[in-house]
């Protein structure tokens, strides 16, 4: 009997969703009545109303409505309601999350969660970021010491270092954030092939270890500074290097301490380059690779798992890959509904709880990390006189997985797995077909059909695999992926 697949999506919220679109039209004639009404709003851009609950791809997810209030999605409309005429969207660019040391408060862990996110306006030649949790602000119309002429890149540290490419001027500028405002600190390079110098400077990073990294479209360069803007050394060979993304060796908010490496998307937005801290390049993927159609790669970040995202202009999706450049998944599509993305540039995350920023031709997105399951399969081996259930799977994301046993009434027979971590990517599993002898078996109020006893095997009948999936990061206290799938045992 071929096995049948049953798909749910699982929000854990209170509130129904005719409350939440009552609420959030609420909120939102509040807001145009009273300017004040925003301090009710969380970070970045005004998120627009979140309506949809889209059955797709899960890898990444919307954050709770507790969390957000169901607001998630930012529009032109709402940028301009909470900062006026400032600026408005044009040209979005490079983006960066992060969490500012002197945002802490040491006697409560409450605000862990509290980022600071930068977003550059290149049409607009400004930067957008959030002064705190309540309000936005705008840097580079009024600076009295630069003028941005379409900048593009942006990366940002935890001690208020915040790197922007200056494309039209040939520079990086280096500003500081104190808490609550941007401020210029000093320029780097200038316009020259000469070691140190830029013609077309486009992506930034920055390593915990505090250098700066700078890709140069016009000279293939990737040049590598000191905190100071001292050049240290350069690499060549690259074709119009653009997005570039750094994890560090002990990186403080890293899985793998000592899985250390460098992104550069080069090759005309075609290919990814993954390259170690001495310059070597350990790996390269290209689009062809694994069958994307006209691809634009723009913008990459790396997360907590050492996992690569890069986003696609094209095809407006995000490719994942784990640190080796093997393919994960494609989340997104193109459109302006949710889990779609019209034209996808800059990406970042905050690497301990997984808050991911995406920004658009147009707006900009704030998603968690979920997990999704390509598929749950399920068969019975029988060998010498025992039954075994086979059991193969693949994530999106590493996760926590239980896996119960249901009869065809749907009674819980037997917790097979409970909370196991495993990894992204193809697993197979064997679990022995006998009933528990120890509490695991159906810990609900219902009791076991008379013919299923502790400790005996399991009688011949359809059964039904019910498998959960957490994500790692705090996702999993709000949401959850369930998939059932049906076994027989003859």
């Amino acid at each position: 009997m071929e096995n049948r697949t049953i798909v749910y999506y699982l929000y854990n919220t209170k509130a129904s969703k005719t409350n939440q679109m009552n609420m959030q039209l609420r909120i939102l004639h509040h807001a145009l009545r009273c300017v004040t009404a925003y301090k009710f709003i969380i970070i970045l851009l005004l998120f627009g109303v979140n309506l949809v609950y889209a059955e797709k791809n899960t890898s990444y997810i919307y954050p709770p409505w507790k969390h957000t209030l169901g607001i998630t999605r930012a529009t032109p409309f709402k940028l301009r309601l909470f900062i006026g005429n400032k600026t408005k969207f044009d040209d979005p660019q490079g983006v960066a999350c992060v969490r500012l040391i002197s945002w802490e408060d040491s006697t409560t862990k409450s605000d862990d969660d509290e980022v600071t996110v930068y977003g550059v306006n290149s049409g607009d030649n400004c930067i957008v970021y959030n002064k705190s949790m309540l309000g936005l602000k705008v840097y580079g119309l009024d600076a009295d010491h630069i003028r941005f002429n379409r900048p593009w890149g942006i990366a940002a540290d935890e001690h208020g270092n915040v790197y922007v490419t200056d494309r039209g001027n040939s520079r990086v500028v280096h500003l500081k954030n104190s808490g609550k405002n941007l401020e210029f600190s000093t320029i780097i390079g200038g316009h020259g092939d000469e070691p140190g110098m830029f013609i077309d400077p486009r992506g930034v990073a920055l390593g915990s270890h505090g250098k700066v990294y700078v890709s140069d479209a016009a000279t293939g360069l990737i040049s590598i500074f000191s905190e100071n803007g001292e050049i240290l050394q350069s690499w060549d060979g690259f074709i119009e290097p653009d997005g570039i993304a750094v994890i560090g060796p002990n990186e403080r908010w890293s899985y793998r301490k000592k899985n250390a490496f460098i992104i550069v998307l080069d090759s005309l937005h075609q290919r990814i380059n993954k390259i170690s801290f001495e310059g070597e390049i350990l790996a390269s993927v290209s689009a062809h690779e694994f069958n994307i159609d006209d691809p634009y790669f723009a913008f990459v970040t790396i997360d907590y798992h050492s996992q690569i995202l890069v986003t696609d202009r094209n095809n407006s999706c995000i490719h994942k890959f784990d640190s080796d450049l093997n393919f994960i998944t494609s989340f997104g599509e193109e459109g302006k509904k949710d889990y779609q993305f019209d034209q996808p540039r800059g990406i970042t995350n905050y690497r301990k709880f997984g808050q991911t920023f995406v920004l658009e031709r147009a707006g900009a997105q704030y998603f968690w990390v979920g997990v999704d399951i390509n598929y749950l399969n399920s068969k019975v081996r029988n060998e010498t006189g025992w039954r075994d259930l086979e059991i193969d799977f693949e994530l999106t994301e590493p996760a926590l997985c239980q896996f119960d046993i249901l009869d065809s009434y749907g009674r819980l027979i037997a917790k097979a797995m409970k909370n196991r971590r495993y990894p992204v990517g193809k697993t197979h599993l064997s679990w022995a077909l006998r009933i528990p002898s120890g509490g695991s078996v159906n810990d609900s109020n219902e009791q076991l059909p008379s013919k299923l006893k502790k400790g005996s095997p399991f009688p011949p009948g359809e059964y039904v695999l019910q498998g959960r999936f957490k994500a790692l990061y705090s996702s999993r206290e709000f949401f959850e992926r369930e998939i059932k799938t049906n076994f027989t045992i003859e």
